[in-house]
């Protein structure tokens, strides 16, 4: 086989994977190792490098029927210029030019874009938003964060900016978060907030409650105030969610993440909350869990290296 195919890369504060898509979004090869970024951004560029090389080895095409890369990265970042500088998510990775060495190895155009919007992408593409005009895609796991998809293209703020859907605020007299005000939607229903609610509703137990899985498990086997740390978290997500159906009116809301692998749980009061909302069509607006998983932020960095222009 000798098709065109493109890199996908997803790059996340604990791993990276890569894989080698087809312009139809068929995976041919993928491969992953840790991040490791306090090794420090050229040893971690050095091994971005190795595992394409090994993916493409993998793919059984050749070298000239790669067209271009994609790479969806925790920001901050500037995707015009191709600069990570994360050193919340990336220790070390501040101000570096990721595209530069990629594109000279691998000799083909590529674009970096923020992990939310490579994810967003990935899901319009082939997953629960496919097909749809206007798409709002959260992303609920130790953070919050979210994108914004119009007409397939990312919906970019003031200067490129990311749109930051996680802080915006749903209690004033909830706990401070670092983007400088209390109660945002992070700091109420992101893994990080359920852990650290469960932790001090249940301090006998804080050792074992070091994530939301283990709080979501909890709530699973019946234990009360487990329940009751996320039956919170589920009324603080409807309310993040009513607010984004008001001001984008998306065709779609697509819920991923590692907390919303627990969508059930969290389903029914972001249905009671949202069936109340007077102003916006709720009838032709849908909430749905997304679809590809892990594959999203791969299969969206795919989809964003397809969409450049090459030879």
């Amino acid at each position: 086989m000798d098709g065109p195919f493109v890199l996908g890369v997803d790059i996340g504060g604990s791993k990276v994977a890569i894989a080698a898509v087809t312009p139809d979004g068929q995976i041919l090869a993928r491969a992953s190792m840790p991040t490791q970024a306090e090794r420090g951004f050229d040893d971690g560029v050095h091994r971005i490098l190795s595992l394409a090389d090994q993916v493409m080895a993998q793919a059984q095409r050749p070298r000239r029927a790669l067209q271009a890369i994609g790479v969806g990265c925790p920001g901050p970042l500037d995707p015009a210029q191709g600069i990570i500088d994360n050193p919340y998510t990336l220790p070390t990775w501040e101000k570096v030019d990721i595209l530069q060495p990629l594109r000279s190895h691998l000799g083909v155009p590529a674009a970096l874009e923020n992990d939310a919007d490579a994810a967003a992408m990935g899901e319009n593409w082939l997953g629960t938003g496919q097909g749809a005009r206007s798409v709002v895609m959260v992303t609920v796991g130790t953070g919050i964060g979210g994108a914004w998809i119009i007409d397939g293209q990312i919906y970019r703020g003031a200067g490129g900016a990311h749109p930051e859907m996680g802080h915006q605020c749903i209690d004033p007299s909830g706990p401070p978060c670092y983007c400088g005000i209390r109660g945002c939607w992070e700091s109420l229903a992101s893994g990080s907030a359920i852990a650290a609610s469960a932790r001090e509703q249940m301090p006998d137990r804080a050792l074992e409650l070091s994530g939301a899985a283990a709080v979501i498990a909890l709530a699973r086997a019946g234990h009360p105030a487990a329940q009751e740390v996320i039956a919170r978290a589920a009324q603080a997500m409807a309310l993040g969610i009513f607010t984004l159906v008001n001001l984008y009116v998306p065709d779609v809301v697509v819920l991923g993440g590692g907390v919303m692998d627990a969508y059930d749980l969290f389903e029914p009061a972001i249905r009671h909350v949202i069936e109340r909302d007077t102003m916006a069509p709720t009838d032709r607006i849908a909430i749905r869990k997304a679809s590809l998983g892990n594959d999203a932020g791969i299969l969206g960095a795919a989809r964003i290296a397809l969409s450049l222009p090459h030879h």
